[in-house]
């Protein structure tokens, strides 16, 4: 079973929000979410493969059937709540392969700077080499080589705009990540392996919440497309920030989830 962690309410409810971080991060990049966000519902918190303090098997293919299984027997396990399901970037992705599969267990999902998935083949293949690349580099060089190269896309310069403290807590997250269970996801169930869910996307049933980034132009287009292909969803623009909005914004952030939950 993943890698979880349980933050009771501070009120008695069935509302029960369900948070997947992205890559080369985990799960305590919610920390300064549990306090404002347990005023209202309970928090669980999950560790993806090779992330945290996840212990999955490194003999199994962590493709998304077999991750969508194992997310599905962790909400088995809850499934007395009325789960509320959100993922950030990688997580995202998880997210909407589980509603995707198992909608009827989910009251509402959240994709903050997702997709769903690469529709061009050609373009699928080409981010599986960069994918395949860029695991090499971490099995080869040490942590802090790649964490200093991915600290320089383009996708995270909005976070040069956060307090020193922050900017050192995040790098410290990444620099504590293990480079053979970063890489296995990568190869695994990195953006490349991920299957296009484009066309499976009105299978998904349950109110979906969309946010995105002003500044993160690529995924606030691609969040529109995809509003228009789910039967109940919402793209929320957050202003001034970039990808990962959680983290550039707290307060609307929680803002934006507990509006949808309470709804």
């Amino acid at each position: 079973m993943l890698h979880h962690n349980w933050y009771p309410a501070q009120q008695t409810t069935q509302r029960t929000l369900v948070m997947l971080h992205g890559f080369i991060s985990d799960q305590t990049t919610f920390d300064a979410h549990i306090e404002p966000l347990t005023k209202e519902v309970n928090l669980l918190l999950v560790d993806l493969p090779g992330h945290g303090h996840d212990q999955s098997p490194m003999t199994v293919q962590w493709d998304f059937d077999w991750i969508v299984a194992q997310l599905h027997d962790l909400l088995l396990s809850y499934g007395k709540y009325e789960l509320y399901l959100h993922g950030y970037s990688m997580g995202a992705r998880v997210a909407l392969a589980y509603a995707v599969a198992h909608s009827d267990m989910l009251s509402g999902l959240i994709l903050e700077s997702g997709t769903a998935g690469i529709q061009d083949e050609a373009a699928r293949l080409e981010r599986q080499q960069v994918d395949q690349a860029r695991a090499r580099v971490l099995e080869l060089a040490n942590i802090e080589v790649f964490v200093n190269d991915w600290e320089k896309l383009p996708l995270f310069q909005s976070q040069r705009f956060l307090s020193t403290a922050e900017q050192q807590r995040i790098r410290q997250m990444r620099l504590s990540q293990q480079p053979v269970g970063l890489a296995k996801a990568l190869v695994d169930y990195g953006t490349g392996n991920m299957p296009n869910l484009w066309t499976k996307l009105p299978h998904v049933t349950c109110p979906v919440q969309l946010i995105v980034g002003e500044w993160d132009e690529k995924f606030v287009d691609i969040a529109h497309k995809m509003m228009t292909k789910l039967t109940q969803a919402d793209v929320e623009v957050v202003s001034e920030v970039g990808h990962t909005v959680h983290v550039e914004d707290c307060d609307k952030f929680d803002t934006i989830l507990i509006a949808f939950i309470l709804a």
